[in-house]
């Protein structure tokens, strides 16, 4: 991202062409020279000085999280089944709640379309354009038109939400603060989609600065929703004539003359987390990228599938790198899992088991420790299961949902989403930054493209679903991965990054191919479900080609990366550092991980949370239990039988080590657990309970 003069943005010039190299402005002529070794990291985020009566919150514009105030909040109107029978437009008179019966108002209608084949819920959505109302009547009469896509449907469900319009354009203030040397301004600006698709008129946002030098125009722009789609614009500007001024900044937006396409004077504009910027030697701190192949069990890295290799480049960065080959897992399903990831805690503390309950507020994320530390953060997502309503874009300064992935069958869309988050990188290179890639390419449905089905699966799958079929697909779709894996650090390498960021790549669980009577995850804890890969890079720091086999868990991700970048350690984490293990091949941890996951095998009542199971794992014994028993039920030697096929319960020392050892992990567990559920919708529960993401 280049950064603008600070009277060059005032006037629409051109940015500044040297990083931060301008001589200017208002004060007469001022130099700088960049420092080669220097980064640019946030100094002040100004939401935290903002004026109390001003709400910052997540906001989305074209699946794109920033915090940002002036986000409209959405109210539910309708949600009811009518009957199309080949109609071309629907006739429907709908009750506004309280909050909108007066003033403008923007009505946002979808209609939802049933595909469901052989699960309840697979439904389509459908925009229909928004409509605007003022004056409201409190039952207003709505005409939707109904697309020739659905002309052969029978029947529909008609989704309504409504967005209360402020009479007025809301300005806000921060209070006082002091600029660091050479700062930096940065923010986002965007106007609500649902206002731009409703033809909202041309917005002015302007960012003033005040202070003892008196007001100075730090940007202005004018948005005009009709002429891009909505999206957020991002803007760096040089304040160097400001160094270690005391200031205050106003942040107004203001309707151009005329109307929007609609002939209405409205906006909803959006200011995306402004914040003062300035270059700092790196240090120890190198950036962070944190990938997560969603559903990649460890054995089908580093290996070969029917004489072919799976993870070719992987195996070839391994060289580089350092690699635990018994990394473990927390919970066999992707909310849970990357919540211990990310917290460093296990699931009976954080209760976070799926995607419609939340962390809680007092575990800190890895994103919110590293925001606190000057990292810029962003990550780059898919699908539901880590939305950002669960509390994962907690800490991020952008937050990217790929929605155009299918919630349903978590289709992955790895290509798009690495090339967005790669955008990012590119954009930052002189930033010291965080980034998470998150992907479900290997996560069921196994769907490779042609070219990567080398194993013959979709030749095969017409002779039913049988596990080797569904092997074979599933290594298609590692093979695959794999290769847009290379795009990551060929684009690193190009941006001169890779000797000063830390790679690692993981998972959040594995996947069962008939083993143990299961397919699929998010059910039991055996080893199929619970190994991940876990793999580190990162040039002239960590020494190449290391290999230990050291139990490790997705808890200790965290505090290794914070040591390994000299940032001290939270005392509420789970994990252990890793980072002996890395630098120095000492031996690495040798206690007890833990895991915990459902038994989807019950139903109703009998399926709650205090079923599940939960396992201790040492480097050698494997105990497995329930959450509401004292007994371990399956024991299991890992060194002898690596298959978990010989359940050695009726040894009375191992059982007994093994009551020990769960009633550790039940501890855990607050006293009044109670798991805090978000509100979703019914179409998203329905999705989710089939899935089998909730019990």
């Amino acid at each position: 991202m280049r950064i603008e003069n600070l009277s060059a943005a005032r006037r629409g010039a051109p940015p500044c062409a040297v990083w931060l190299c301008c001589a200017f402005l208002f004060f007469g002529s001022a130099g700088c020279t960049p420092d080669p070794e220097a980064v640019l990291q946030p100094a002040v985020r100004l939401f935290d000085h903002l004026e109390e009566d001003v709400e910052a919150r997540p906001c989305g514009v074209a699946d794109d999280l920033r915090k940002a105030v002036g986000c409209p909040r959405t109210v539910a109107v309708l949600s009811r089944p009518e009957r199309v029978e080949g109609r071309a437009r629907l006739s429907l008179r709908v009750r506004l709640p309280k909050g909108l019966k007066r003033g403008t108002v923007i009505l946002a209608p979808s209609l939802l379309e049933d595909r469901s084949v052989w699960l309840p819920g697979d439904t389509v959505s459908h925009p229909v354009p928004p409509i605007l109302l003022e004056g409201t009547h409190p039952s207003p009469n709505l005409t939707l038109p109904v697309g020739p896509e659905l002309a052969g449907i029978e029947k529909l469900t008609v989704r309504i939400e409504g967005v209360k319009v402020p009479h007025e354009l809301p300005t806000f203030r921060t209070r006082e603060i002091e600029l660091p040397h050479e700062p930096v301004f940065q923010i986002s600006l965007a106007v609500a989609a649902v206002a731009a698709r409703a033809g909202a008129t041309p917005t002015v946002f302007t960012v003033r600065a005040h202070g003892d030098f008196g007001t100075r125009e730090v940007l202005r722009q004018t948005i005009d929703p009709a002429a891009k789609s909505p999206q957020w614009f991002n803007h760096r500007v040089d304040l160097s004539p400001l160094s270690g001024r005391r200031a205050w900044f106003e942040f107004v937006s203001e309707l151009t003359p005329g109307t929007g396409l609609m002939g209405k004077r409205f906006s909803l504009p959006l200011w995306g987390n402004p914040q003062i910027l300035e270059a700092q030697p790196r240090g120890r701190e190198r950036n962070i990228v944190l990938v997560s192949l969603d559903t990649l069990r460890a054995d089908f890295v580093g290996r070969t599938y029917e004489g072919r290799a799976l993870t070719p480049f992987l195996d070839a960065r391994s060289v580089d790198g350092a690699s635990f080959v018994n990394a473990i897992s927390t919970y066999p399903s992707t909310t849970a899992a990357h919540a211990s990831l990310f917290t460093s805690t296990y699931p009976a503390e954080h209760q976070t088991f799926n995607a419609r309950h939340t962390l809680p507020e007092s575990v800190p994320t890895l994103a919110e420790t590293l925001a606190r530390q000057g990292y810029e953060t962003a990550a780059f997502t898919e699908n539901e299961m880590l939305a950002a309503g669960t509390g994962f874009q907690r800490g991020f300064d952008d937050y990217y949902e790929n929605r155009g992935v299918n919630m349903w069958d978590a289709r992955g869309d790895m290509a798009n989403t690495f090339r967005r988050g790669l955008r990012w990188i590119e954009s930052h290179r002189n930033d010291k930054f965080f980034v998470f890639l998150h992907t479900y390419e290997v996560h069921t449905p196994y769907a490779p493209p042609e070219e990567f089905d080398v194993f013959g699966g979709r030749s095969r799958s017409d002779e039913g679903s049988e596990p080797p079929v569904e092997r074979d697909l599933y290594a298609g779709e590692v093979v695959y991965a794999d290769s847009i894996l290379r795009d990551l650090f060929d684009t690193l390498e190009r941006l001169d990054l890779a000797d000063e960021t830390i790679v690692v790549v993981t998972s959040d669980h594995g996947e069962a191919f008939g083993e143990h009577g299961v397919m699929g995850h998010s059910r039991r804890v055996y080893d199929e479900v619970l190994r991940v890969p876990l793999i580190f890079w990162s040039p002239g720091l960590i020494p190449a080609g290391r290999e230990s086999e050291a139990q490790v868990s997705l808890v200790d991700l965290k505090p290794t990366l914070l040591e390994l970048v000299g940032l001290p350690r939270p005392g509420s984490l789970r994990g252990e550092s890793l980072v002996r293990s890395l630098l120095e091949g000492a031996p690495g941890p040798d206690g007890v991980r833990w895991a915990e996951g459902p038994d989807k095998l019950l139903q109703g009542r009998g399926a709650g949370v205090e079923n599940h199971y939960i396992a201790a794992r040492t480097r050698r014994y494997k105990w497995i239990g329930r959450v509401g028993s004292a007994e371990p039920i399956e024991i299991y030697d890992l060194e002898a039988d690596p298959w978990e096929a010989s359940n050695l319960s009726g040894d009375a020392v191992l059982r007994e080590r093994g009551r020990e050892l769960l009633e550790q992990y039940r501890a855990l567990r607050p006293e009044k657990a109670s798991v805090r559920e978000r509100p979703v919708d019914a179409d998203t529960k329905r999705k989710l309970e089939a899935l089998g993401y909730v019990n």
